[in-house]
């Protein structure tokens, strides 16, 4: 939510125009609301424990494969090519781990929001690529943990918010705006402007 707040900012900070951020094409778009409406579902609904690994799991995969479907469509806006590797370095970890593991302070141990859930479970020792898990603890006042997938996406969302908020730039070829009119050729003789004898023409 907090890169999501900055990227919306971006415009106004780099003075950008909100206009042409809203104005962007985005392609496939209900892959990305489907995707998110199914991470919050399992953030508050409740799923019984046995089911955590099947059912919440596999929605939990899912959730991620929608996604990214949604930013491979839209590979081609600048920026979007960092979000996907944010959202893969989380889902590399979440897969092979069946859930993001998290370091958890010896203080948060008894907070309630700090339990495991079918997508965060508390970092073990088996844990595999641990380095991409949730290991940056932000303490008072934010009470979180982030990972390094994290980060990316969150310049990833920055960088695509700056340039669609910017005006297209023209194409151009060897530097020439091909917006502007093309200069009109003047025809030659071939012998040069002075005739086949390099002298003035003369009139008959």
């Amino acid at each position: 939510m907090i890169a999501v707040l900055v990227a919306l900012a971006i415009p106004l900070l780099t003075r950008g125009s909100y206009s042409r951020l809203l104005s962007v094409r985005w392609h496939y778009a209900p892959l990305l609301f489907a995707g998110l409406a199914i991470q919050i579902y399992l953030e508050y609904a409740t799923i019984p424990r046995e089911h955590w690994h099947d059912i919440g799991f596999g929605l939990l995969v899912a959730s991620y494969v929608l996604i990214l479907g949604f930013a491979a469509r839209n590979f081609v806006l600048p920026g979007m090519g960092v979000v996907i590797i944010g959202i893969a370095c989380n889902f590399t970890v979440i897969l092979l781990n069946q859930g993001m593991p998290v370091k958890i302070p010896p203080e948060w141990q008894d907070q309630t929001w700090a339990q495991a859930t079918v997508k965060h479970h508390p970092q073990q020792s088996d844990d595999k690529l641990r380095f991409l898990s949730d290991i940056i603890v932000l303490k008072e006042p934010y009470d979180t943990v982030l990972s390094f997938g994290d980060l990316i996406l969150a310049v990833g969302l920055c960088d695509v918010a700056y340039h669609a908020s910017r005006r297209p730039k023209r194409r151009t070829a060897r530097g020439i705006d091909l917006t502007k009119p093309a200069a009109t050729a003047t025809a030659v003789p071939a012998g040069g402007p002075t005739g086949p004898a390099g002298a003035a023409a003369r009139p008959g």
